[in-house]
């Protein structure tokens, strides 16, 4: 079976999560490529798909929702998957107050609900099986690629909001790909 893994990333981090997820699928016996939203990944060739992106001020990256509707047809056709990446953790907050999908794409209605009903429209469109969060890495010195991350670099206090670090769990992000794999692996007859 073929699971394609396709990932928009704008600092590596959410790269790095959709190859793990590749890795661990491909030791459980799957075909897992792992492919950029904007190299056009053959949906039609895939049994089943895994889409995650980088979530930056409560919204995905465009390449993966443009993704998501350039192939909603195909993606409707078969089993889907989505993971977020990102936030890095807020010091402030202890981790069971906080809902991950809010935390990372913002409130269901009013203000800075934009990213969280732009994913929820694709959502019901393609009917992912799941959405996963993972926490995010944030490298100080890995230069800012926008003008937006520019900006809140700036803002003073920022290395607060912003903790540099690896957060990612990989722990967690295995055992999700393996429970992938075990939802779309064929039952063997004994």
């Amino acid at each position: 079976m073929r699971i394609l893994i396709v990932y928009a990333s704008r600092h590596g981090g959410t790269r790095g999560i959709a190859e793990r997820i590749g890795e661990t699928l491909r030791a459980e016996g799957f075909e897992a490529p792992v492919v950029s939203a904007d190299e056009t990944p053959a949906v039609t060739a895939a049994d089943a798909v895994v889409i995650g992106s980088g979530v930056y001020m409560g919204s995905w990256l465009k390449e993966a929702t443009t993704f998501i509707e350039r192939n909603q047809a195909a993606l409707t056709a078969r089993p889907v998957w989505l993971f977020s990446s990102g936030p890095t953790p807020d010091p402030s907050k202890k981790p069971k107050d906080i809902d991950p999908i809010e935390e990372a794409l913002g409130p269901a209605d009013g203000p800075g609900s934009g990213g969280r009903k732009r994913i929820a429209a694709l959502s019901a469109a393609i009917h992912p099986r799941d959405h996963r969060v993972f926490k995010g890495r944030y490298d100080p010195a890995d230069p800012p690629k926008t003008f937006a991350e520019r900006l809140v670099r700036m803002v003073p206090g920022s290395k607060n909001i912003l903790p540099s670090g690896d957060f990612r769990d990989w722990p967690a992000i295995e055992t999700w790909a393996r429970e992938i794999g075990d939802s779309v692996r064929p039952a063997v007859a004994v």
